[in-house]
């Protein structure tokens, strides 16, 4: 590693708090609603918006829709 901190978008954040909370990895996310493991991952960074899956996620998550978040936030 780097040392580089990871970047997270304000809806990553979310999704990774949630995936913290209820004991669930990234890969059983994308199961779950559907798509490759990397394009949650891309979602959760901001890199990729994925806003057709986001309804499903916050679904899934039980965290709300943030659809105006497309630019990557450090993760403080």
């Amino acid at each position: 590693m780097n040392g580089a901190k990871t970047r997270y978008s304000q809806y990553g954040k979310e999704i990774k708090r949630k995936l913290i909370e209820k004991d669930m990895s990234q890969k059983e996310l994308a199961a779950r609603v559907g798509i490759h493991p990397k394009r949650i991952s891309d979602i959760i960074r901001g890199t990729f918006p994925g806003l057709k899956y986001r309804e499903k996620i916050s679904e899934v998550l039980d965290i709300p829709i943030i659809e105006n978040d497309l630019k990557p936030a450090t993760n403080e």
